[in-house]
């Protein structure tokens, strides 16, 4: 039998137990099997009791306050167990209550405009973070991104089209799904601005504007003034008109990229109610 020391060890005491010398007992206080040369008796670490080598071949991390560290220790059977039961209490206590993850939130974005105007090199900066000064025409193309925006993960598709150089170009088919738009054209080229306002026409003529958000952007202002063909009160006179925003980035110098598809991730979350 252990002593009343052992006892108070598996009662839960951190303190650790005196061993009961050898001359104490001649069997294992488990099995009763007697010591011998080759039955050797063995101190359970925790509780201090002499057992066979069978009926100590356990180990187990005991409680720091024991002093043994972290390197598992030669225990008896029902010390086992009940360093298996406080391990167990102990790791339930220690479990913070688990938050659900994240709703992931999808919403998508449709970029137009006219070919050379910069829908793909705004696409790709803010996704990828990356400038490429090669043009290479797009069929259709979506980029996907997660970002957080007001403690809420949203996933953003975008959906980078063909170049709209005739109105007739707009597909009924880029309003499935779709949130928000971005009309893009180029400070540089006039023309591309005459044709926002075709695509604006044409989205009207679709009857899909209801309730869905519309941004007009002005790339390449990182350009040189003289090089301007629309000027900035221009735009934003013709997107006032529209009732929408308006803002001028560079997807060349990474300026304004990452506010454009934020503006228009605020306004979606403005247009259905959540900001």
């Amino acid at each position: 039998m252990a002593t009343d020391e052992a006892a108070d060890v598996k009662a839960g005491s951190a303190q650790r137990p005196r061993w009961k010398p050898d001359r104490d007992t001649t069997k294992c206080e488990e099995c009763k099997a007697e010591f011998s040369f080759f039955n050797r008796r063995h101190h359970c670490r925790r509780c201090g009791g002499l057992y066979c080598n069978k009926c100590s071949s356990e180990k187990r991390v005991l409680d720091s306050q024991l002093g043994y560290g972290h390197e598992p220790q030669r225990v008896c059977r029902q010390c086992a167990r009940l360093a298996d039961v406080g391990t167990s209490t102990q790791a339930q206590n220690n479990i913070v209550e688990k938050k659900e993850p994240p709703v992931l939130k999808q919403r998508k974005i449709c970029v137009l405009g006219k070919s050379w105007v910069g829908k793909s090199a705004i696409c790709v900066q803010f996704v990828e973070d990356r400038f490429s000064p090669y043009y290479n025409p797009t069929i259709n193309h979506t980029y996907q991104r997660k970002i957080r925006y007001r403690n809420q993960q949203y996933l953003l598709s975008i959906l980078d089209t063909a170049g709209q150089d005739e109105c007739s170009m707009f597909q009924p088919q880029y309003s499935i799904g779709t949130h928000g738009y971005i009309i893009l054209y180029s400070i540089n080229d006039y023309h591309s601005f005459e044709m926002v306002k075709c695509i604006y026409d044409r989205i009207q003529d679709c009857n899909i504007l209801e309730g869905v958000v519309l941004v007009l952007v002005g790339n390449k202002n990182d350009l040189p003034e003289g090089e301007r063909q629309v000027s900035y009160d221009e735009a934003q006179q013709l997107a006032a008109s529209w009732g929408f925003p308006f803002v001028e980035c560079s997807a060349k110098e990474a300026e304004s990229v990452e506010g454009v598809f934020n503006l228009v991730l605020e306004e979606i979350l403005k247009a259905e109610g959540d900001a």
